[in-house]
């Protein structure tokens, strides 16, 4: 269910990274880092949302030259083209403009908002300039100083916060889910609530079914382990020893079977990715692994989020899609686990 499609690009980064001379930023359970300065609601009513969803894409309609990108990939994969090119579009005071097949469409509430604009403004993607990255998972600031007489087509995965970091109450607002998906994942978070009371409630991606393929092993993408597993629930069992792990994966099976003993588990199963992802992005806090899909569960989530410290495996081809510590990938705040 979570599986990204294969480019000559690879288009399924994620995960922070942690090399031996890079330190993370830690913050202690009850703090937010200083780059997110939105307060947590479980999940807002859309009647509040329907206007604030939609300025991010409505403030840059007026502008004069256009942002282009080609949207490639799964969920995650346009969630990062989408909130990327948004925020350079509000830096660079230009319209975005969205092309391909996009499952944003079904998952957010305002996308159709961003789709007229595209629509009327694609003519002009034809004849732009192209910028392209260094690499998918780094920052690329000569994109924050673009010719401002010519349109642009920008990147091929634009996967660094980096890009948004200076409009992220309007990317937080823009990334809304649908009424559908909202309703169900409600439905869902509820239920869980009810059943666990007063339970502190850990959301828990993980995705594996494609890493474990040789040739993705061989590029270097991390393998979830049972020892990642027990260090990641032990940390929150630890602080929250009432706690309940609720575990979304595209290797149902293979959680079951290597999920330490001795905890409560609930797993999510039969629901679409949009409503998994605003499941485990409501929890009190997260545990990611790996991919975009986990990415932006530990950034919509509002709560603490732990990560894979050994995602980067040295002299790989994957490894050379990051800076040292994937310093412009990873999340500030998220704790390396």
């Amino acid at each position: 269910m979570y599986l990204h499609q294969h480019t000559s690009v690879p288009l399924f980064f994620t995960s922070p990274s942690s090399s031996s001379s890079e330190r993370y930023q830690v913050f202690p359970l009850s703090a937010k880092p200083a780059v997110s300065s939105y307060s947590r609601s479980p999940l807002p009513t859309s009647s509040s949302l329907t206007e604030h969803s939609s300025q991010a894409a409505h403030s840059t309609n007026n502008f004069t030259r256009v942002l282009c990108v080609n949207f490639a990939g799964r969920l995650g994969n346009e969630l990062f083209e989408y909130a990327s090119t948004l925020g350079l579009a509000l830096t660079l005071k230009r319209t975005p403009v969205f092309l391909g097949s996009h499952q944003l469409r079904f998952a957010l509430k305002t996308f159709s908002d961003t789709s007229d604009s595209s629509s009327r403004f694609k003519h002009r993607c034809k004849n732009s300039a192209r910028a392209q990255e260094v690499s998918c998972c780094t920052f690329t600031e000569r994109f924050t100083r673009l010719n401002s007489s010519q349109d642009f087509t920008v990147g091929s995965c634009l996967q660094s916060y980096r890009y948004f970091q200076h409009h992220e109450a309007e990317i937080r607002k823009a990334v809304t889910f649908t009424d559908e998906v909202r309703n169900e994942s409600e439905c869902v978070v509820r239920e869980l609530r009810q059943k666990h009371n007063a339970s502190t409630l850990i959301g828990v991606h993980v995705r594996r079914g494609d890493m474990a393929h040789e040739h993705n092993k061989k590029m270097g993408f991390p393998q979830v382990s049972p020892d990642f597993l027990n260090r990641s629930m032990a940390f929150f069992r630890s602080r929250y020893p009432d706690c309940v792990f609720v575990v979304g994966s595209d290797s149902l099976q293979w959680c079951k079977d290597n999920v330490p003993s001795g905890y409560h588990v609930h797993y999510l199963t039969g629901h679409s990715p949009a409503v998994d992802m605003s499941v485990l992005s409501s929890m009190d806090h997260t545990v990611i692994t790996f991919g975009t899909f986990s990415w932006w569960i530990g950034f919509l989530n509002a709560g603490t989020t732990v990560f894979m410290k050994d995602f980067i495996v040295n002299g790989t081809f994957l490894a050379r899609q990051f800076n040292p510590g994937g310093r412009d990938y990873v999340y500030p705040g998220w704790i390396p686990v």
